[in-house]
């Protein structure tokens, strides 16, 4: 996804899941055994609500081909609220549509950061990034889940998705264009029986010309002898790598990290005078403290990521 958005998934994943009861495997030793609910095949039961403080520390770029960092630390509290067709909380407000043990289709939202063109070497005199909202349907389909003779499971997905991207400063919305993606992810929850737990994924995003012209169109007024105006066009955007750990010192803290990888080579924009690398590399570390839970539960499909 865009520069913070692609992150999301995974690592709201990992916190989510900080108190979250799953169904007891027999490859589960008694050490971290939970208490055993009654849940169908392919499915877990989470709390109705949980509440907690979550923070973090995240070290990315101002956008995709960036060279410039986007430094940003932050804690606030959360609140999670779950229903069969609803889910707010933990990483956005998802509307189920379809929800079975095999395939899972909801509508989402989700976040991108701002950024200031002020400092920013490719950008200096254009105008701030603002923060970009996006909306729209994601299918999630489960490609394995099965446990691990060492103790743990095995867990892996397919996702695809395509959202209607909206830009604001919070004094007016407006449309920025569509994007799409594609993606492979794989959890290996309590490694060897540990309280650890392995998270990696592989995503594509593409997009449309009016999200590529917000990073890589370059008009006429703000063309300089550094920085040649530049019509920029749809299609390929990046790929990224991601890889992350989860660790559970307490049933109701979680501490993950995680770095990725992302990849520009061949991208739609490469000629754009704003498109400065064609890889990097970026980090994101922080916690996730659930203070309260609801005593009711509720069942919900779980493919490995957000629930």
């Amino acid at each position: 996804m865009l520069a913070i958005l692609g992150l999301a998934v995974p690592l709201c994943a990992m916190a989510q899941e900080a108190t979250s009861p799953e169904l007891i495997t027999e490859d589960q030793p008694s050490n971290v055994i939970e208490p055993v609910l009654s849940v169908t095949p392919g499915m877990k039961n989470q709390p109705v609500w949980e509440f907690g403080i979550g923070g973090g520390y995240f070290s990315g770029f101002d956008y995709p081909a960036s060279k410039d960092r986007n430094k940003r630390a932050i804690a606030l509290p959360f609140f999670i609220y779950r229903t069969p067709t609803i889910r707010f909380g933990g990483g956005g407000v998802r509307a189920v549509a379809i929800e079975n043990p095999r395939v899972k289709l909801d509508v989402s939202l989700g976040v991108s950061l701002n950024a200031s063109s002020e400092g920013n070497r490719a950008r200096a005199g254009m105008p701030d990034l603002d923060f970009l909202f996006e909306i729209g349907p994601q299918l999630e389909v489960r490609l394995l889940d099965t446990p691990v003779a060492s103790g743990g499971r095995l867990k892996a997905r397919f996702t695809s998705e395509v959202r209607a991207v909206f830009v604001t400063n919070f004094s007016s919305v407006g449309s920025q264009g569509i994007v799409a993606g594609l993606g492979l992810g794989m959890n290996y929850r309590r490694v060897r029986g540990s309280k650890v737990d392995l998270i990696t994924s592989l995503s594509v995003t593409f997009a449309n010309e009016k999200l590529q012209d917000y990073f890589y169109q370059v008009d006429p007024e703000f063309a300089t002898p550094g920085r040649a105006e530049f019509n920029a066009q749809g299609g390929y955007l990046e790929s990224r790598i991601f890889a992350g750990a989860a660790f559970q010192p307490r049933k109701n803290v979680r501490i993950f990290l995680g770095a990725f990888s992302e990849l520009y080579e061949g991208a739609s924009n490469q000629e754009s005078p704003l498109f400065e690398t064609t890889s990097e590399t970026g980090f994101i570390l922080g916690f996730a403290w659930t203070i309260k839970t609801s005593d009711q539960m509720v069942e919900v499909v779980d493919m490995g990521g957000e629930s």
